[in-house]
């Protein structure tokens, strides 16, 4: 019986490094076990979720390439760590709001989104969401609606939605306080303009979002697919090891202080509980092989005092601790992950006999 395969990113900022160096990891076990140095993340899942940095890997994962005798996917899942190294420090650390700390009483952004803005023009140029590879779910919250909203590359016509990747991507990293909301337009219908926010203020592990939209789809002959009918890997983004200044005196926060430590409470609160919920569900399953079909792979909290718990510290150094964290969770994870690469490769392999 088919296997959905899933693949669900966390956000987490420049922290995006901990999931995109691990999916270097499972590319290229996968073309060593395939013998097939073109298989890309893409060719491995029937659909992925992400939000926030989460959601910009996705749309790197699942950009189409140009070549049609060449990898199904534009970018290797190395240039999309790549990204992050290479410009992270420009993303974040250049792009500070000059005097922050003064102008913080009328605008609490504190970065700058035009280098991020530039690097998605020249990564997704004018490809559209529905031009993605496979079934995809990225996160966002549309503030003049009031209410959360699924980016889906997989609408009916008659939904009428459509948007630029590049928009996608900045719509679902605009984090409170970091970067400016994010304004675009319905390319199916230009007269309807959202201004989003990082879907990380509602779903920053987005699994549960995924898991809820896989049960309520059709992949080929498979109706509403239960757990059973799925293989899950979940990456997180090394969260949680907040270091919040103050806190015996937080009764006596005014506006700003909250306002200063509201983003990262609400974004790394919320990714542990999904997880648990998830594993709790697969659990419930009859078999070790069932409850194996899910795999969540996150910094283990004893690594998590490691690199900054700031989103935002793209410093070469923190960028270094980031790669580091990543290759030691690779390390005490590597047979799950392994046997998960496995199952994955297997239900591809199962896929292409029967096309």
């Amino acid at each position: 019986m088919k296997k959905v395969r899933i693949l669900s990113l966390d956000g987490g900022g420049i922290r995006g490094i901990i999931p995109a160096t691990i999916m270097c990891y499972v590319e290229k076990k996968a073309q060593e076990i395939t013998d097939n140095p073109n298989l890309r993340i893409a060719d491995l899942f029937d659909f992925s979720a992400g939000t926030s940095t989460g959601g910009i890997l996705t749309c790197l994962y699942l950009c189409p390439g140009e070549d049609p005798e060449g990898p199904i996917s534009k970018f290797t899942a190395e240039e999309a760590l790549d990204l992050y190294v290479k410009y992270g420090y420009d993303i974040f650390n250049k792009s500070k709001v000059k005097w922050y700390d003064l102008k913080m009483m009328f605008d609490a952004t504190q970065y700058s989104p035009r280098v991020l803005e530039k690097l998605a023009k020249e990564r997704f140029g004018d490809k559209r969401l529905s031009q993605l590879l496979r079934p995809a779910l990225i996160t966002t919250y549309n503030l003049k609606t009031e209410s959360t909203f699924f980016f889906s590359s997989r609408e009916p016509e008659s939904k009428k939605r459509d948007f630029y990747l590049r928009d996608v991507a900045r719509s679902t990293s605009a984090a409170p306080t970091y970067f400016p909301p994010a304004k675009i337009k319905n390319l199916a219908d230009p007269n309807q303009q959202m201004i989003n926010l990082d879907g990380g203020v509602f779903a920053n592990n987005p699994t549960m979002c995924a898991y809820a939209e896989v049960r309520d789809s059709k992949f080929g002959s498979l109706k509403e697919p239960s757990a059973k009918n799925m293989q899950i890997l979940s990456i997180g983004t090394g969260g949680g090891n907040l270091k919040i200044k103050g806190v015996n005196d937080s009764q006596k926060w005014g506006i700003l202080k909250w306002a200063e430590n509201i983003p990262n409470i609400m974004m790394d609160g919320s990714a542990d509980t999904v997880a648990y919920e998830i594993q709790s569900i697969f659990n419930s399953l009859e078999s070790k092989e069932l409850k194996e079909q899910y795999l969540r792979v996150d910094v283990p909290v004893e690594l998590r005092d490691s690199y900054s718990s700031d989103m935002a510290d793209a410093s070469s150094k923190n960028i270094r601790k980031l790669q580091l964290a990543a290759e030691q969770t690779l390390k005490l994870q590597k047979p799950a992950l392994d046997q998960l690469i496995g199952l994955l490769v297997e239900e591809l392999k199962t896929e292409k006999a029967h096309t």
